[in-house]
C-alpha cells in the first residue's frame, strides 16, 4: 500500500544516532510498556556498522547476556572481517583465535575471523585497517520435512562402483553417525579421514575450539560397545548430517543402497554456533550453527585436502542478507575456490518458496509503502526483518505496533530502540547507509519474543524518484513470522546461496514421472540479477542412512537432500578428470554443470527454480576429453525410489498432506 507524503528530505548524521522510540500512548494489552523519552542525549552514539552488531551492543548495554558456546564466552561474539593488514588483526589483544581465511589479493582486503568482546566491537570497527566487520549469522539445516521410515524395504544395490576414489568429500552439518555401516569400508575401518566436532570441549588438539577426531580415534571407537560415548558424542536418530553424507558418498554396505560417490574419502565438521538467541526457548535444544564457524570449517577442509580434489557440501542457510553475493562469507568461499583447481562448494538453495518470507516493491516518490508483518500468537521466539535498497537512495522507516500505535520513525543512519520499564530492549531498528561490502543501504528490525500480532513497517521516501526495495524475514523454524497480503516468492534463495563461485542446488521430485520442482524449493535469481540456482537434483522423499541404526535408512525431503546429490556427482567428475591427468578450475566446473543439465522440465535454458536443468552424471563426465564408460552405472545412484515403491508404503503422499496443513495454517494467520 502506498501513499504520498510531504517532501521533507532527511539529513543523515555522520554517525548513527541511538534513539529511544516512544509511542504517544501505552502499547496495547499484551505488550510491555516502553520508556517515554525520545532523546538521544542520555545515550552514547553508535558507530555505523552491521545491524547485527548494533543489536548485540544494545542488548549487552541493557544487561542481557548471551549463552556461552564452544567458541565464545557470554561476553564475546564471533566475527568475520575484511582487513588491509593481517598482522595488525593478529596483534589485537581484543581478538581471540584470529584466523586468516583469505589472504589479501591486489586491492582486495584479507578476510579474517575471530572472537571479540561485545564491549570492544565499536573500538575494533573504527580501526582504520578494518574495512568491514560482521557478526555471525545463524545457519539452520535446509530440511523441509522428515518422514520416519525405519525398517523400510531394502532394494537391490546398484552395480559395484569405484566412483569418487581419490576425492575428498567434506560435509559441514549436524549429526555424524560414523558407526553407520555405510561409512565403514570392507575391512571394518572408517572412511572418515577426520571428524571435527566444533561443539565439543577443546582437549588441546590442533583445532582452536571443539575436538578433532582422527581416523585412528574413530577406528578405536568402532571397536567399543559404545562407540558414541567413546568419542564423547551425543547422537539422535534421524540426524540431518548422516542423511546428507550418505546421499553424497555412502557406500551402501549397511543399507544396500550406495550414495553417488561411494569410494570417496570423507571429512565431517559438526558445526557449532556462536550467534544464538540471547534468551528464550531457542537458547537450547535446537540444531543450528553460524556463518563464522562455517567458513572456518571450509578453510580447514580445503587445507586438509591439500592437492587432492575436494568438494564440500553445505545443506544449511537462513533468509537474511543482501542476496547479491557480497557477504563476507560468500566472498570468502569465492576466494577459497579460486586458490586452487579441483575445488567446489555446493550449497542448498533453501526451502522458502512458499514461506512468505520475501517482499519487494517500490516506495513511490514523496510517498510511503507499508509492509504487513504477521507474528503468530504462538510464536515465542525473536523475529527479524532486513530491507535492502540502492545506496543512491534513502528511506526512513516507521514501525507501527499491532494496536495501530506508531513507535516512531528512524531516519537514515540512525538506530532506534524500544525498552520496557526494566530497561530491557524490546525492539531495535537500524537504518544503515552504504554497507561497506556492496555500498547498498539496509534497514534491520529486531523484535524480542512474544511481540506478536500484525505489525506495520512503513517505508518513507522523501525524494522525487521511486525507490525499489527487497525485504526478507529471517528464518525461524520454531515460529516463522511472515509477510501479510500478497507475497513475492522470487528471490527466496538462502542467505549464503548467492555467491559468484559456489554451486546452488534446487530440488525436484523424482518420484513423479513429470519430475516437477519440489513445492518448497526456493526461487532465484539473486538480488543483483544473476542466474542462480545453477542446477537441480532429487530432493523429495529421499531414503538415506538413519543415524544410530547402523544399517537402516530414513526418508527426508528438502534442498538439503538435493545438494549432496550434486556434491557426489562433482566428486565423480573430479575423479574422472584426475584419471586423465586433468584439472578443473571452478569456472570450468561451473561451465560443465550448467551446460549439461537435463531439460523437460525445465522448458527453458535457465529457470528460476530448476536452474540450468536437472543434474545428469553421464552428460557432465562426457564433457571431459575422454568418455568414462562407468558413468552409466552411477547415473541413477542419487535418484529417489520409483513412484510405485513409494505408493506401496504410503497410500497418501506425505508431502502433499504436509503442504496442505501448512497452507491451512497460513490462511488462518491471514
Amino acid at each position: 500500500m502506498a501513499k504520498t507524503v510531504k517532501n521533507t528530505p532527511a539529513t543523515p548524521a555522520a554517525v548513527h544516532n541511538e534513539t529511544t522510540l516512544s509511542p504517544a500512548a501505552p502499547m496495547s494489552k499484551g505488550y510491555l510498556p516502553v520508556t517515554k523519552s525520545r532523546s538521544a542525549s542520555g545515550e552514547s552514539k553508535l558507530t555505523p556498522m552491521d545491524p547485527k552488531l548494533q543489536q548485540a551492543i544494545l542488548l549487552n548495554r541493557s544487561g542481557i547476556k548471551k549463552s556461552p558456546t564452544s567458541s565464545t564466552s557470554e561476553d564475546e561474539l564471533a566475527v568475520i572481517a575484511s582487513v588491509t593488514s593481517e598482522s595488525a588483526w593478529n596483534e589485537l589483544t581484543e581478538v581471540r583465535n584470529p584466523t586468516l581465511i583469505i589472504a589479501a589479493r591486489g586491492s582486495e582486503p584479507a578476510i579474517v575471523t575471530g572472537r571479540i568482546p561485545i564491549k570492544r566491537i565499536e573500538f575494533i570497527r573504527n580501526l582504520p585497517f578494518v574495512k568491514s566487520l560482521k557478526g555471525a549469522r545463524r545457519l539452520i539445516p535446509a530440511l523441509h520435512n522428515t518422514i520416519p521410515d525405519i525398517g523400510a524395504n531394502k532394494y537391490a544395490p546398484l552395480p559395484k562402483q569405484t566412483g569418487g576414489k581419490g576425492v575428498l568429500v567434506g560435509i559441514i552439518d549436524f549429526g555424524c553417525d560414523f558407526a553407520h555401516q555405510n561409512f565403514i569400508d570392507k575391512s571394518g575401518k572408517t572412511r572418515l579421514v577426520k571428524f571435527w566436532d566444533q561443539t565439543a570441549t577443546n582437549n588441546g588438539n590442533e583445532v582452536p575450539y571443539g575436538r578433532l577426531h582422527a581416523a585412528n580415534d574413530i577406528n578405536k571407537a568402532l571397536k567399543s560397545t559404545k562407540p558414541y560415548d567413546a568419542l564423547g558424542i551425543s547422537l539422535f536418530t534421524g540426524a540431518h548430517g548422516t542423511h546428507v553424507m550418505d546421499i553424497a558418498a555412502g557406500n551402501g554396505r549397511g543399507s544396500g543402497a550406495p550414495g553417488v560417490a561411494p569410494a570417496a574419502d570423507l571429512l565431517f565438521v559438526q558445526l557449532s554456533t556462536s550467534n544464538i538467541p540471547w534468551d528464550g526457548p531457542d537458547v537450547v535444544g535446537k540444531n543450528f550453527g553460524d556463518s563464522v564457524n562455517l567458513i572456518e570449517a571450509i578453510r580447514y577442509i580445503f587445507d586438509q585436502a591439500g592437492k587432492k580434489p575436494c568438494v564440500i557440501n553445505i545443506s544449511l542457510g537462513t533468509n537474511g542478507g543482501p542476496h547479491d553475493g557480497s557477504t563476507l562469507v560468500e566472498k570468502a568461499i569465492d576466494g577459497m575456490l579460486l586458490e586452487k583447481p579441483n575445488r567446489a562448494v555446493v550449497i542448498a538453495a533453501s526451502n522458502s518458496h512458499d514461506d512468505g518470507i520475501h517482499a519487494a516493491g517500490n516506495v513511490p516518490a514523496n510517498g510511503t509503502h507499508d509492509l504487513s508483518w504477521l507474528v503468530d500468537g504462538n510464536d515465542f521466539t525473536e523475529n527479524e526483518m532486513e530491507i535492502w535498497y540502492k545506496g543512491s537512495d534513502q528511506l526512513s522507516v516507521e514501525l507501527i505496533d499491532p494496536s495501530g500505535q506508531s513507535l516512531g520513525t528512524v531516519e537514515p543512519n540512525e538506530t532506534g530502540q524500544v525498552k520496557d520499564t526494566n530497561g530491557h530492549v524490546q525492539v531495535v531498528i537500524s537504518n544503515r547507509l552504504h554497507d561497506p561490502n556492496n555500498k547498498d543501504n539496509v534497514i534491520g528490525i529486531w523484535l524480542k519474543e512474544r511481540n506478536t500480532g500484525n505489525w506495520t513497517v512503513r517505508l518513507i521516501n522523501h525524494t522525487s524518484k521511486a525507490t525499489p526495495f527487497h525485504a526478507w524475514i529471517e528464518r525461524d523454524d520454531s515460529g516463522q513470522s511472515v509477510f501479510g497480503g500478497a507475497r513475492d516468492n522470487s528471490h527466496t534463495l538462502g542467505s549464503i546461496s548467492c555467491g559468484h563461485k559456489s554451486i546452488t542446488v534446487g530440488s525436484y521430485d523424482a518420484t513423479k514421472k513429470a519430475f516437477p520442482i519440489s513445492w518448497f524449493s526456493s526461487e532465484g535469481p539473486t538480488r543483483d540479477g544473476r542466474k542462480k540456482p545453477e542446477i537441480s537434483a532429487p530432493g523429495s522423499n529421499i531414503l538415506a542412512a538413519n543415524s544410530t541404526t547402523k544399517k537402516e535408512r530414513i526418508m527426508m525431503s528438502g534442498t538439503s537432500m538435493a545438494a549432496p546429490a550434486v556434491t557426489g556427482s562433482i566428486a565423480l567428475l573430479f575423479a574422472a578428470a584426475a584419471a586423465r591427468n586433468k584439472s578443473l578450475t571452478i569456472d570450468q566446473l561451473r561451465d560443465i554443470i550448467t551446460k549439461k543439465g537435463r531439460t523437460g522440465p525445465p522448458d527453458k535454458v535457465w529457470e528460476a527454480r530448476f536452474g540450468f536443468g536437472r543434474i545428469f552424471v553421464p552428460a557432465i563426465i562426457g564433457l571431459l576429453p575422454a568418455a568414462v564408460s562407468a558413468a552409466s552405472k552411477v547415473s541413477k545412484a542419487f535418484e529417489a525410489e520409483p513412484p510405485e515403491l513409494i505408493k506401496k508404503r504410503h497410500k497418501k503422499p506425505m508431502l502433499k498432506k504436509t503442504r496442505k496443513a501448512t497452507q491451512k495454517k497460513r490462511k488462518a494467520a491471514l
